[in-house]
């Protein structure tokens, strides 16, 4: 696995869309819905939650940690889309999800 460059946030929303974390806490919800998370491990899709889940019941970042310790050596990232801001975290090390890239999003 190629570990790519982190990044620090410098994403300069709105006061309603805060800047993307430097490491993606664990306890994230994994939400999908009108934008949200996916998983990739090598470049193909590895999880997408439920569009249909309350965010409550949404799996956290946890849940592909406890998956990726299981293949320490595969390229995992976590991707955000969302109207106003996107970002990519990859896995870089135990339990460390590193911003590698952002982006203003779809809208």
């Amino acid at each position: 696995m190629e570990k790519l460059k982190p990044i620090k946030s410098t994403h300069a929303g709105f006061l309603c869309c805060p800047n993307n974390e430097q490491l993606l806490p664990m306890r994230t919800r994994l939400y999908n819905g009108f934008g949200g998370y996916t998983v990739t491990k090598n470049g193909e899709m590895f999880f997408v939650e439920d569009q249909d889940k309350d965010f409550d019941e949404c799996k956290t970042v946890i849940y592909i940690e406890n998956k990726a310790k299981k293949e320490p050596d595969a390229d995992w990232q976590i991707n955000l889309m969302l109207p106003l801001r996107s970002g990519r975290w990859q896995r870089q090390g135990k339990s460390k999800w590193v911003l590698v890239e952002e982006g203003e999003g779809f809208a």
